[in-house]
C-alpha cells in the first residue's frame, strides 16, 4: 500500500524525533515540535494507522511509538533528503585516504578509520573472499641465507604472503625449481580448488624433489587455509555508548556479531558493486542483526570484488548524514583505483 503524503510526513517526523532522542514518540510531541499543521488527535490516528501497516511499532511499556525496519526502509528509499557533506569533512576524508595507490588494503583501512572518527558508529572494511579468485602468480623470494618469502598473487589484486624460517642455507637452484614448479601446477586454479586438492597437485611431487620443501608446503597450506574474508573494525567502543547497547540482549547480539563476523561477511558478499547497500534490522536473515543497520559500499576492479567498506550501528541511525559520507568515501576510492589501473588493487597482506 502506498502511503499518502500526510502519513509520510508523520512517519518522517517520528523517525527524526526517535533518532534524536532514542525514546518512543508520542503524537503530542510531533504536534508541538513539528510544523505539520495537524492536531494531536489527527496525528495519533495516523500513527495508529502507520502501526497497523507495519511502519511503526509500539513498545509495551510506552504510549509512544518507534519506527520499524519497514518504516526505516521507506524513509531511506523515498522520504529522507540526504544532507550535503560539508567541505571540511570532504577535506578530512581526502587527506585520510590519500594513500599509495599500490597499497589498496591500507587505503581501505584508512577509509574505515576516518568513517569511525566522523560518526558514532563502528566502521568496517572487509577483504574479499578468495575461494573464487585464481592464482595469477607465485613468487619465492630469498631473504638472507635462511629465510624464504612465499607470495601468492590472486587475479583480483589481493596478495597473500608469509616468511618461512630455515635452519640452514637454501640453495638458489632449489628456490628456482620450487618457484617454477608451483607456478606450472597452480597458475589459473582458484584458491578453493587448490586448498581441496593441494597434496594431489603439488605435495607429493615437491616432497620427492627435495626435503627442504616441507616447510614451504606447510606454509602454502596455511596461506590457503586463511582464504576467507577478514573484517577490520574500528569504533566498536563508540557504538557501545549508544542507548540501544545498554540493553543486555542487544549488547549480547552485537558482541556475537563482531566475534563471529558471519553476518557481516554474508552481507558484504551480497552487496552491489560501486554503490550504497543498506541492510536494516529484521530485513536480515540474521537474528543478531534485528536491532542493527549495516551500510556498505562494495569496491571492485575490472568487475572483481576487492573489498567493502561500511558502518554498523543501531537501526536508529543518522541515515541522511552517514549515507552521503560513505558514498563520498567509496566514490573517492573508486576514482583512485581508476587512476591506479589494475595495480591499484594490489597490497601485501602478511599472514
Amino acid at each position: 500500500m502506498l502511503l499518502d503524503e500526510r502519513k509520510k510526513r508523520i512517519l518522517e517526523a517520528v523517525i527524526e524525533e526517535y533518532n534524536r532522542t532514542a525514546e518512543p514518540v508520542g503524537s503530542n510531541k510531533i504536534a508541538t515540535d513539528y510544523d505539520l499543521g495537524l492536531s494531536s488527535a489527527t496525528i495519533r490516528n495516523e500513527m495508529a494507522s502507520l502501526e497497523e501497516l507495519g511502519y511503526l511499532d509500539k513498545p509495551h511499556t510506552s504510549a509512544g511509538r518507534v519506527p520499524s525496519s519497514k518504516g526505516y526502509r521507506l524513509y531511506v528509499d523515498s522520504i529522507m533528503n540526504e544532507k550535503n557533506l560539508p567541505v571540511q569533512k570532504k577535506n578530512l576524508i581526502d587527506k585520510a585516504i590519500n594513500d599509495d595507490l599500490h597499497k589498496f588494503n591500507s587505503l581501505m583501512h584508512e577509509a574505515s578509520n576516518i568513517l569511525a572518527r566522523l560518526t558514532d558508529y563502528a566502521s568496517i572494511s572487509i577483504e574479499p573472499e578468495l575461494d573464487n579468485a585464481e592464482v595469477e602468480e607465485i613468487k619465492l623470494v630469498k631473504l638472507g641465507h635462511d629465510k624464504l618469502m612465499i607470495v601468492i598473487l590472486a587475479n583480483n589484486g589481493i596478495i597473500k604472503e608469509s616468511i618461512i624460517n630455515y635452519d640452514e642455507d637454501i640453495p638458489e637452484q632449489n628456490i628456482e625449481i620450487f618457484n617454477n614448479f608451483l607456478n606450472y601446477k597452480l597458475q589459473g586454479r582458484n584458491f578453493k580448488e587448490i586448498y581441496d586438492n593441494v597434496n594431489e597437485y603439488v605435495g607429493q611431487e615437491l616432497e620427492n624433489i627435495n626435503d627442504k620443501i616441507v616447510p614451504l608446503f606447510a606454509e602454502l597450506n596455511n596461506l590457503l587455509i586463511n582464504k576467507n574474508a577478514k573484517v577490520h573494525m574500528e569504533g566498536a567502543t563508540k557504538l557501545l555508548e549508544q542507548p540501544e547497547l545498554k540493553k543486555q540482549d542487544t549488547l549480547k547480539n552485537f558482541l556475537n556479531i563482531i566475534e563471529t563476523q558471519d553476518a557481516i561477511k554474508e552481507i558484504a558478499r551480497t552487496g552491489y558493486d560501486g554503490n550504497i547497500n543498506v541492510y536494516i534490522g529484521s530485513e536480515s536473515a540474521f537474528e543478531d542483526l534485528k536491532d542493527f543497520t549495516i551500510i556498505t559500499y562494495k569496491q571492485s576492479i575490472n568487475d572483481k570484488d576487492v573489498g567493502t567498506i561500511g558502518l554498523i550501528g543501531p537501526t536508529r541511525m543518522d541515515y541522511k548524514t552517514v549515507i552521503p559520507m560513505i558514498k563520498y568515501i567509496g566514490d573517492t576510492i573508486q576514482e583512485k583505483m581508476k587512476q591506479g589501473g589494475e595495480d591499484g588493487g594490489r597490497d601485501r597482506e602478511e599472514s
